[in-house]
């Protein structure tokens, strides 16, 4: 029975979800990743090349096993899937105190946390909030997915003094308790797969006339294109396109930030600091972005947010301005954080939610080939030019061309109902 009374369940939805986001795979591994790179060299010897190559072979496993996660989460649905990658993930933080100097172990385990830890992508999340929300979707989004940007303020400056006070090996330790005993609790008892699942309508809408006694029977939030039908679509490649070079562009600097700082003279506690100060920035671009989208044309949305950046990056490469630098990295903090959200409102509004997931996996594998490729291309120009200049003029033009993808995308189609699968 529908209770009228009842306040939304969505907006617990969302806490929940953004606090997955926060603790999950794409904010942990990524954010903290700079901040180990100066103590395993210390330890082991290996070379930032070394280290780095861990993202290409993650990125490889994403791209891969992406669309077939998707999938996963929309046949089983995403909470079954976030709860197992959720305690998954947490049990591979930890284990990594025990690594050992063999690189191949480290490439193993993160290796790993992609495939077993991709129900804590947006990937899962942003399926769901897709279901709870309609009219309100680009602002659910965007308080969702900016749980990757309170991760990027809160993971970088914790894993840092963790590091200092206690060494590496505790600060994956305490980074794997954050999912155990923190998020998956919480995820075992709020994330709810659908609002159908509660008896409430996306939006919190009340039940539809002919409910009788205000049951919500049909899953209303399903509509759009299967997965065959949107794969044949030219537009779904160009978004494509559109978010490869984008996460090239993207992944390049803002994973490498703190060694790129630190390069242009900046004291390393300040370069973690500006790091830091990027998840602030990316979740004010989630969020604002979010909200414009429930207003504007998505696409020009996110052509709006990269023109800023573009212009960071080329005075970041020809400037040696600490100023320009820490400018720049906070710009391209706002671009990230906007253009992860347009990713996730442009499939429900192309595509629809029927087959949401398997769609986002689809584009959010080619997010995560250009963001995986990225900090490896840029480490190699380093190491043969001992400038990471190049590299940041490159990102600018990578940016320069989604735009002008993003610029092709036609009007929004209209969706048809469909029924559960």
């Amino acid at each position: 029975m529908h209770d009228a009374r009842r306040p939304f369940f969505g907006w617990w939805v969302v806490l929940v979800s953004a606090l997955g986001m926060t603790t999950g795979i794409a904010s942990v591994n990524l954010w903290s990743f700079g901040v180990f790179v100066k103590p395993l060299n210390a330890e082991f010897g290996w070379t930032v090349s070394d280290i780095t190559t861990v993202l290409l072979i993650g990125t490889i496993v994403t791209v891969v096993s992406s669309p077939f996660i998707g999938r996963l989460v929309d046949r089983l649905g995403a909470r079954r899937v976030a709860l197992a990658s959720i305690a998954l993930l947490g049990a591979m933080l930890v284990s990594l105190y025990w690594l050992t100097p063999n690189l191949w172990h480290f490439y193993l385990v993160f290796g790993l946390m992609p495939l077993l830890g991709a129900g804590t992508s947006s990937v899962a999340y942003a399926r769901v909030i897709s279901r709870w929300f309609d009219r309100r979707r680009g602002l659910a989004l965007g308080l969702t997915l900016a749980g990757v940007g309170v991760g990027a303020f809160v993971i970088p400056l914790l894993t840092n003094a963790v590091i200092q006070s206690h060494g590496w090996r505790t600060a994956y330790v305490v980074l794997g308790l954050l999912s155990l005993l923190l998020t998956l609790p919480l995820a075992f008892f709020l994330l709810k797969d659908s609002p159908e699942s509660v008896g409430q309508r996306p939006d919190g809408l009340p039940p539809e006339a002919g409910d009788g006694a205000g049951a919500v029977r049909t899953p209303t939030s399903l509509v759009g294109f299967t997965m065959h039908e949107a794969l044949r679509q030219p537009r779904l490649w160009t978004m494509f396109a559109a978010f490869l070079v984008l996460g090239l562009a993207v992944g390049g600097v803002l994973i490498l930030m703190v060694p790129i700082l630190e390069n242009r003279g900046v004291p390393r506690d300040l370069a973690v600091l500006v790091q830091a100060a990027t998840g602030v920035a990316l979740v004010f671009g989630r969020v604002f972005a979010g909200w414009l989208m429930d207003r504007f044309f998505a696409p020009y949305v996110a052509i709006a947010f990269l023109l800023g950046p573009i212009l960071g990056l080329v005075l970041f490469a020809s400037s040696t301005s600490q100023v320009a630098a820490i400018t720049a990295a906070l710009l391209i903090g706002i671009a990230a954080g906007a253009e992860v959200d347009v990713i996730a409102y442009m499939i429900g509004r192309y595509f629809g939610t029927r087959a949401y997931a398997t769609l986002y996996g689809v584009l959010y594998s080619a997010w995560t080939l250009g963001s995986g490729f990225g900090p490896k291309l840029t480490a190699l120009v380093f190491e043969r030019t001992g400038s990471y200049s190049p590299a940041l003029m490159a990102s600018a033009v990578f940016m320069t061309l989604s735009c002008l993808l993003l610029w092709r995308l036609g009007p929004y189609p209209r969706l048809q109902s469909a029924a559960a699968p």
